[in-house]
């Protein structure tokens, strides 16, 4: 990767990552890099049980619409069309976005975050990918709480692939979404369902046409 195209990615990031599930975005700026959501994927798990003493089991859930980018500032924006949820199953997708996310009120999800200084110089000085810790706001059902994202950063030619290190675990109860939870453990006749989820993505931005 050529210094100029690191200063030019690096003046657009500043950094502020935002995964609208929900809420106001950090930013209006035109973006400067844009995610591609074909190449870009976003998906969470979720652990049921239909019996005491019964082993769980996990499924992955994907959403299927999404947009955002880095403006001109170095900040990013991520927001989640809730009504896009793809759980594999069209009644579980009606009751997820009715009984648990109430996508009539709330329809989106939003992540926010700024890059440190310090890091922005990191990444600046790097050719290679990056590790880096991002500490943001996540706004859901209108509740906004801290959230902290490992990413790893890697530059490529005319793109570049944001994606989660870690896993973000998801509490519906931080967002007063609990009473959603047992609503759907109880209609689907479960023991047991998690109200906690991992959350992961993996990003390619590219320039906007112009």
């Amino acid at each position: 990767m050529t210094t100029s195209f690191t200063k030019r990615f690096f003046q657009a990031l500043a950094l502020a990552f935002s995964l609208s599930l929900g809420g106001a975005a950090l930013a209006a700026d035109p973006l400067v890099w844009q995610i591609n959501l074909p190449a870009s994927s976003l998906t969470f798990n979720t652990t049921k049980a239909g019996a005491a003493g019964v082993g769980g089991v996990t499924e992955t859930m994907r959403f299927k619409a999404f947009k955002g980018g880095v403006d001109a500032q170095g900040r990013i924006q991520l927001d989640i069309d809730l009504t896009s949820i793809d759980s594999g199953i069209d009644i579980r997708n009606e009751r997820l976005q009715t009984m648990f996310w109430n996508v009539a009120a709330h329809p989106s999800v939003n992540f926010s975050a700024q890059i440190k200084p310090e890091d922005v110089q990191k990444i600046n000085a790097s050719k290679e990918s990056l590790a880096l810790w991002v500490e943001g706001q996540l706004t859901m059902a209108g509740q906004t709480k801290p959230v902290k994202v490992y990413l790893q950063i890697t530059p490529m030619p005319g793109k570049l692939m944001v994606s989660t290190r870690q896993a973000i675990i998801i509490n519906a109860n931080d967002f007063g979404l609990n009473a959603g939870v047992e609503a759907l453990r109880a209609i689907m006749g479960l023991n047991f369902l998690s109200s906690s989820a991992p959350v992961v993505f993996a990003l390619e931005l590219t320039k906007p046409a112009m």
